[in-house]
């Protein structure tokens, strides 16, 4: 008995069914009457670009840029309807200038739909704020970086980048906020040549990342970034010091820089365990002095990197240095049948040496001596050089520099 109800049961739910079915499909096939229906979340297409690319112009902005699309129109065209094919455009080929355009926003139904039998609810909401902008372009370097760890004994040369420059398209104020790409690589304990492909990061002149990119193009993302690497020796830079001027190597503060210049590492070749940049007379350093050296290298020594120059500054600031006046000139070998005459009858000497003996010095203790023996006969001024000598007794000083002269005129008798 229950198993004969629960049959009729069933039997009756799905005579409801089939008969909602026929009514439904009557109604649409039939009657089809009219409806309404709403699309949700439809982008706004952007139609005609390229007659803004031919005048250097783009679209930086559409306001909307997603919009819902009310359709009246038969229910059984209705049904043909979804957001997979229809479409909401809007049409920019008649703009020539950049600004804001208040442009229709028009639907595009798919082929099979007659659009006689549907049309838009509230149409005149149907617009679209449309901002042109003039295009640009902009070449920008590319920096590539090795953030990475050096293997003992081994260091990376300078990394290059493939392309080394990229080409950006945008609106200028847009590109103005980018500086150059960075491109970075990395590893630890690296030992050999690193290449590979990566991605590049826009930066803006403060070497911070630029986060809105929108409406810049590239016409690359991604560069071959080489960072070489190479086993090296590091050989140290050197002087060395001729005494003179009261003062020895002892005496000097020396820094050089660089300390070092590095080098491959090549098997067989005879690396030295420094090398010298050259000679510096300290008879003619009076004060704190900088030089510049070039950096020469043996033969078979290659260098890492660029070899250039090395700056050494000099500092004697264990002695005292004095300028003194003397008047103990002497004229030798004066030519037979001239007199010479002294523009000047005072001579100002360097000296240098340890402070307590400096300081005692006079300048009865400094000789000039000049020597007239290879100078031309003839009537006028003429400097010669002279050379100037301390008292045997005067120990720990020294004179600084060579180039001493005086003035004088040398007259017939």
């Amino acid at each position: 008995m229950n198993n004969t109800r629960q049959n009729r049961k069933v039997v009756n739910i799905a005579l409801a069914i089939l008969l909602a079915f026929v009514l439904w499909f009557y109604v649409i096939n039939v009657e089809n009457p009219t409806g309404t229906a709403t699309l949700r979340d439809l982008s706004v297409e952007i139609q005609g670009e390229e007659v803004l690319e031919d005048a250097d112009l783009m679209v930086t902005d559409i306001d909307p840029d997603v919009m819902n699309l009310k359709v009246t129109g038969k229910k059984k065209t209705l049904m043909k309807l979804d957001k997979k094919n229809v479409s909401l455009v809007v049409d920019v080929s008649s703009i020539t200038e950049p600004g804001e355009y208040e442009l229709s926003v028009k639907t595009v139904y798919p082929a099979h739909v007659n659009t006689d039998n549907v049309s838009v609810s509230g149409w005149k909401e149907m617009q679209a704020t449309v901002t042109v902008a003039e295009k640009k372009t902009k070449t920008i370097s590319v920096r590539g970086e090795f953030i990475g760890t050096n293997a003992e004994n081994c260091m990376a040369g300078t990394v290059t980048t493939q392309p080394a420059e990229l080409k950006l398209t945008g609106p200028e104020e847009g590109l103005a906020r980018i500086a150059y790409a960075q491109a970075q690589v990395g590893g630890d304990s690296v030992s050999s040549t690193i290449s590979q492909k990566v991605p590049v990061v826009f930066m803006d002149e403060n070497g911070v990342p630029v986060g809105d990119l929108e409406n810049i193009t590239s016409n690359a993302t991604e560069v071959e970034i080489t960072v070489p690497v190479r086993q090296v020796v590091k050989i140290p830079l050197e002087v060395t010091f001729q005494d003179g001027g009261g003062a020895t190597a002892g005496d000097v503060s020396c820094k050089i820089k660089p300390a070092y210049v590095t080098v491959e590492a090549e098997p067989g070749a005879d690396i030295p365990a420094s090398i010298n940049l050259g000679t510096i007379d300290l008879g003619q350093v009076y004060g704190d002095t900088s030089y510049s050296f070039p950096i020469l290298l043996p033969d078979d020594v290659t260098p890492w990197g660029t070899i250039g120059y090395a700056s050494v500054s000099v500092s004697i600031d264990k002695l005292t240095s004095r300028q003194l006046a003397t008047h103990n000139i002497e004229l030798t070998n004066v030519p037979e049948g001239y007199t010479a005459e002294l523009v000047s009858s005072e001579l100002y000497v360097w000296v240098r040496g340890i402070p307590g003996q400096v300081n005692k010095l006079k300048s009865a203790d400094i000789s000039v001596n000049v020597d007239l023996s290879d100078v031309k006969p003839g009537n006028g001024l003429l400097r010669v050089p002279a050379v100037v000598s301390l008292k045997e007794d005067a120990k720990d000083i020294g004179v600084i520099g060579t180039n001493y002269s005086v003035a004088l005129h040398l007259t017939r008798t």
